[in-house]
């Protein structure tokens, strides 16, 4: 059975989709049926033969109009295989794509996709391989990073992990980052992903033990992804992401795993590039 072909959600074969992805050498957390399943009960996927190619087709309804694009937290998004991909393939796969929506819109670090599309913008993000012990990562290329730490540290900040779902919910509803829907979102996210030992939520506390900023990482083909971040107005005149990030990477230090900044893209490029961060191109691709 070598067909290409569309299949809804819901009669996707779980078992073989998921094998695809954790065979995947481009695999990551966002090609999974379950973190499909949990941003959204509204997706299809592209499958060849006996799941030997996948891709996820996140689909979004509006007044029974049809447009693909990632969910909200569904950051990525790509074609998988355990094996190298022809062009031949990727361009069946898109032109299938097509018959689904012609308003095909994909955030992907795959540059293969842009062979069949009508238009694309490159953006760039960061990743830090973590591998490394923790002393060498280097910070003193500027006192930038310095800076936001001694602020942290002045004001009495500390860190911790094993923070619950209902405290990274709790800090989205109060700052009103998230709306209800999405905030519920999250909440069923970081839980699927605490049971299924993908997920980290790591937080920041001020000097009266109340949470102030958190961080739900996950990870997966030693990849981690920043999947969400929230800080108070407290947190941010503190610099208390800054430190929590560092706490993060403190932690994790030595470990066969590379920490993917993409969600942190509004931090400065000093930031990264003064701790030896990768740049990285990304691209939004209209199909």
């Amino acid at each position: 059975m070598s067909e290409i072909r569309i299949i809804k959600n819901k009669d996707i074969d779980t078992i073989l989709w998921d094998r695809c992805i954790s065979r995947s050498e481009n695999g990551d957390i966002f090609g999974y049926s379950w973190f499909l399943d949990t941003v959204s009960n509204d997706w299809f996927g592209i499958v060849k033969g006996n799941y030997q190619i996948v891709m996820p087709l996140p689909v979004n309804r509006y007044f029974g109009f049809i447009s693909v694009k990632n969910y909200k937290f569904q950051s990525k998004t790509d074609i998988y295989s355990p094996k190298e991909i022809s062009n031949k393939i990727i361009q069946e796969f898109l032109e299938l794509a097509g018959t689904l929506s012609k308003h095909i819109t994909l955030t992907s670090e795959n540059k293969s996709l842009l062979k069949t599309a009508k238009k694309f913008k490159t953006f760039y993000s960061y990743k830090l391989d973590l591998i490394r012990p923790y002393k060498d990562i280097n910070y003193s290329a500027s006192d930038f990073i310095i800076k936001q730490l001694n602020s942290s540290e002045s004001h009495k900040t500390f860190f911790n992990t094993g923070i619950l779902p209902n405290g990274i919910t709790l800090l989205s509803s109060l700052t009103k980052s998230l709306n209800k829907k999405n905030i519920n979102t999250l909440r069923r996210l970081a839980a699927t992903s605490l049971r299924k030992n993908s997920g980290h939520i790591y937080g920041a506390f001020n000097q009266h033990n109340r949470l102030i900023a958190a961080v739900l990482f996950m990870s997966s083909h030693f990849k981690v992804n920043i999947i969400y971040a929230v800080q108070t107005k407290e947190a941010e005149n503190k610099k208390a992401l800054y430190g929590l990030i560092d706490y993060y990477i403190k932690t994790r230090s030595e470990k066969a795993l590379t920490l993917d900044f993409f969600e942190l893209n509004e931090f400065p490029e000093q930031f990264f590039s003064e701790m030896s961060a990768v740049k990285y191109p990304w691209y939004k691709i209209q199909l």
